[in-house]
């Protein structure tokens, strides 16, 4: 593996503010959370009334923008509001790190919890509205013939391949590409797999892309029925009122080059990749291992990966969820890192309360925010930390440091123990 140094070039971004990440920054900045009342239809005959955060276009108009619209239509894919949000943050980025020589060897990861899952279930509940049809009905026919041919296409649709394939085609990316899910740690993951790919001089440049857009009432009955969804319907990142997390809809991509080729090319570096920590806790889904210390340790590995020291650290972008047991398990795991006494923590930036939760393309969109909030300088009020539990071991707090340097630590403890850590830093800062 060489020493190639990997930067950030290009930013895109689909939040519940809009597109854009103006649109994020200016709804952030504005104090006002992009969490409302959704409404959601649950099979043929339930509605559901929930608070996310969800987009505020239709996705479908986003295709008309993109290099091959005639491709979703081929494809028959322009319906799906997950791969047009990923591939919508994918065209932004690109834009933002214009030129990028966007040929054989320029690569694509691609994050996603579940594409397609949302449409097969609906698909079952229709097949359980014609079965009903049939239980009464005094012509039969063969049910296991039936759901074959109504359902085969779209759990077809649900290989995970077929996202890298749309996008790589859209966008002409036919170098490496790679589709991973590691639950709510995917974004992590996925970029240190491009970094690894500059670094070992397959790419020159490569996308990393991810999204979730959770509007249809499944993945919130999953959750509410776990008993994590806010009943208040507000997200409190380490609050003592907190009482649940809250979903999100969106999309985030970020593109990747070689440093050195960047900047002789004079494009803005929004950030330099340092390092990444890993764990995997192998234990329970939903509950993380508070015994055995494995997201510390993926912390602890993304600083020492990166050389860089706790009292470097500019900002840390937590997971920040809203419950109870996971942030006390994270806020727990940092101090083991960061100290939790007779030390002073860098700022937090909670994101969740304002986006909601993004599930696969968390990290991804926590991120953007995060490097756009460096660039002003400013953590906007409304993702800092409020009202925080006495009762967590927090250190005090210093303010934000000059944009001009800083240094980013992002972690994130995924369901199924998927504990993940990055370390960016500014350019300036090297």
């Amino acid at each position: 593996m060489s020493a190639r140094r990997v930067a950030i070039t290009g930013l895109g971004v689909v939040s519940g503010y809009g597109r854009g990440v103006e649109a994020l920054w200016n709804g952030l900045a504005g104090g006002r959370s992009a969490v409302r009342a959704h409404r959601a239809r649950f099979g043929a005959r339930t509605w559901l009334s929930y608070a996310m955060a969800d987009l505020r276009d239709d996705p479908r108009s986003y295709a008309a923008a993109f290099p091959r619209p005639d491709l979703l239509r081929s494809e028959g894919i322009a319906e799906d509001p997950d791969l047009l949000a990923i591939a919508e943050a994918v065209r932004q980025a690109l834009d933002d790190a214009a030129p990028c020589a966007l040929d054989e060897r320029a690569g694509i990861v691609v994050t996603h919890e579940s594409p397609g899952l949302a449409d097969h279930l609906q698909g079952f509940f229709k097949w359980g509205e014609a079965f009903r049809a049939w239980l009464r009905s005094p012509v039969r026919f063969d049910p296991p013939e039936f759901l074959y041919r109504l359902k085969s296409a779209g759990v077809y649709r649900m290989h995970s391949f077929l996202y890298v394939h749309w996008l790589s085609a859209l966008f002409n990316l036919h170098g490496f590409s790679m589709y991973n899910n590691n639950a709510c740690a995917s974004g992590a993951f996925a970029l240190a797999v491009g970094v690894d790919r500059i670094r070992s001089g397959d790419v020159d440049t490569i996308v990393v892309a991810g999204g979730d857009v959770p509007e249809d009432g499944t993945k919130y009955r999953w959750f509410r029925d776990l008993g994590l969804y806010s009943e208040s319907g507000v997200c409190r990142p380490f609050g003592e009122a907190r009482d649940g997390l809250v979903l999100g809809s969106g999309a985030a991509a970020v593109v990747l080059e070689d440093l050195d080729r960047a900047r002789a090319a004079g494009k803005r570096i929004w950030g330099e990749w340092l390092g990444g920590g890993f764990r995997s806790e192998g234990w329970k889904v939903a509950l993380p291992d508070v015994a055995r210390g494995r997201y510390a340790a993926a912390i602890r590995a993304a600083l020492q990966s990166s050389g860089v020291d706790r009292d470097e650290l500019t900002l840390v972008v937590p997971h920040g969820v809203g419950t109870g047991l996971y942030d006390r398990f994270e806020v727990e795991s940092l101090a083991e890192v960061l100290g939790d006494s007779g030390t002073t923590w860098p700022p937090f930036m909670p994101v969740k309360g304002a986006i909601g939760h993004t599930l696969g393309g968390s990290v991804l969109v926590e991120t953007v925010a995060a490097l756009v909030a460096l660039e002003r300088g400013e953590i906007p009020s409304l993702v800092g930390l409020a009202n925080p539990d006495p009762s967590l071991p927090f250190g005090p707090s210093r303010a934000i440091a000059s944009p001009r340097d800083w240094t980013l630590l992002k972690c994130t403890n995924g369901f199924a123990g998927q504990n993940g850590a990055i370390v960016l830093r500014a350019v300036g800062s090297a």
